[in-house]
């Protein structure tokens, strides 16, 4: 995560005939804490109004802060959302590691609930901006998604070492099954998903695929 020391704005510069970033630093007045309650009142106010409707005016009443504090750091409104939205995802859930395939699974699922029923309404409302943002959309890739894909990867590997993972089966594909039905449940059907709900698709959906030879 940036610290508040630093506020990263990137340009490209020729070098030596390439193309280079490089890094701008802006301070942002009031420190750490007042990033912190700029970002989280950037989350309240998205979960109130969406992205359209979403205005810095009203982050700063929220925050009790000035336009010139938020422009200082942020120079769009969508910069201030991919901030608040990339500070608001940044804890990667551990692996686990319970010497089960299946519990592993139930693990990170049932985290992946949690974390829908924190920040699901916020989703739902960035969902119709990515194809406008590309900024957004990396952040939500990146920053959220291939971050989880890359602990649920890791759960595979041990699965794998352990023999219970076919050998052939696709995990490119087998890896979002969990989560699209945890999605798709909870964010647009609007339906609650319980532990019941978690373990009916770990046993039913996710584990058959991954020990059937194709």
């Amino acid at each position: 995560m940036i610290t508040y020391q630093q506020s990263v704005r990137y340009r490209i510069v020729l070098c030596g005939g390439r193309k280079v970033s490089t890094m701008s630093v802006t301070p942002l007045r009031g420190g750490q804490a007042r990033q912190d309650e700029l970002l989280a009142a950037t989350i309240d106010v998205l979960r109130e109004t969406g992205y359209d409707r979403l205005t810095i005016d009203a982050v700063v009443a929220r925050a009790r802060a000035s336009k010139t504090t938020v422009y200082r750091r942020w120079p769009s409104k969508s910069a201030l959302v991919v901030a608040a939205f990339t500070d608001a995802v940044r804890a990667i859930p551990a692996r686990p590691d319970t010497g089960s395939l299946r519990e592993d699974l139930v693990v990170l699922l049932d985290g992946l609930v949690a974390e829908f029923d924190r920040l699901g309404d916020v989703m739902t409302g960035l969902i119709g901006e990515l194809r406008r943002s590309p900024d957004l959309a990396e952040a939500m890739r990146t920053g959220f998604i291939k971050a989880r894909r890359q602990v649920m990867m890791d759960v595979f590997d041990q699965a794998r070492e352990r023999g219970e993972i076919a050998g052939d089966a696709d995990l490119e594909t087998i890896w979002y099954l969990g989560p699209a039905l945890v999605f798709f449940r909870t964010l647009m059907l609007g339906e609650p998903v319980d532990g019941a709900f978690v373990r009916r698709t770990v046993d039913e959906v996710v584990l058959p695929v991954t020990r059937a030879a194709t």
